[in-house]
């Protein structure tokens, strides 16, 4: 057990370090590179929301199920995969009304071992189109530039939501790819304000940081590789704690 989470914490970091460019998807389709569009002053940074992303909704979702898996769960001092996934199977059934079976969850440590393992295997296993799988790609290497550059809050939304307006533009996806890619950003986005938001609370002029924190990186790899395989806020939220504690109580 000792060695698999020491394994996980060497491949997360190895993930940390990499740092990957491709801009396939940096045009939208009237022709304005992506920078062009980063640039609405406008853009409210301060919450995770962008009202643009219609999914918009499974980020929201994926806290809400989160937070509460914080505060179902008895203290512990050891991962316990079970207990998560028993937590938001209560939540969907008290908020929701929703009965949920535990074979739903059965793959999720699974699912966590191959995000933060090879989380490029991940995408390329899924029954997905190529542009989807390429947006994916594009998605993951964002988001590991963004942390290698020691990225503020602020700089990672606006990053995040100007990718989703490419994709939202781009002429490149079916309805249905551009669905699976849009769910990922959005749980993307709220994933990491959440995480980053545990030990550092939004702070009136604070600046969150979202690199060198092995355990938020687990959580929120953990998150867009459960929202790649499901497209559910419920199972990519069960992804996130998991990684999370298995960070939490594997490190010194």
């Amino acid at each position: 057990m000792k060695r698999q989470l020491f394994m996980l914490v060497v491949l997360i970091v190895t993930f940390m370090a990499c740092k990957k460019e491709n801009n396939k998807f940096g045009n939208s389709t009237d022709g304005q590179p992506s920078h062009a569009i980063a640039a609405r002053s406008a853009i409210v940074v301060t919450e995770p929301d962008n009202q643009l992303n219609p999914y918009d909704s499974i980020g929201y979702w994926h806290n809400e199920i989160v937070a509460y898996i914080q505060g179902c769960r008895p203290e512990t001092e050891v991962p316990d995969v079970v207990m998560s996934s028993q937590c938001v199977m209560q939540f969907y059934k008290e908020r929701l009304g929703v009965e949920l079976p535990a074979s739903y969850f059965e793959t999720v440590s699974q699912t966590v071992d191959m995000s933060n393992s090879n989380i490029e295997g991940l995408i390329e296993a899924c029954p997905y189109e190529d542009s989807v799988k390429e947006a994916l790609n594009l998605l993951v290497q964002l988001l590991k530039r963004l942390s290698d550059d020691d990225s503020s809050y602020p700089e990672i939304k606006t990053a995040i939501v100007d990718f989703e307006q490419n994709i939202l533009q781009s002429d490149r996806l079916t309805k249905e790819g551009r669905a699976i890619v849009l769910k990922t950003t959005a749980v993307a986005r709220y994933s990491i304000y959440y995480w980053i938001g545990i030990s550092q609370p939004p702070v009136s002029g604070a600046s969150f940081k979202f690199k060198n924190i092995v355990k938020w990186i687990a959580a929120v790899t953990s998150d867009i590789g459960g929202a790649i395989v499901s497209g559910s806020a419920g199972y990519a939220a069960d992804c996130s704690s998991y990684a999370y504690d298995l960070v939490t109580y594997g490190m010194p």
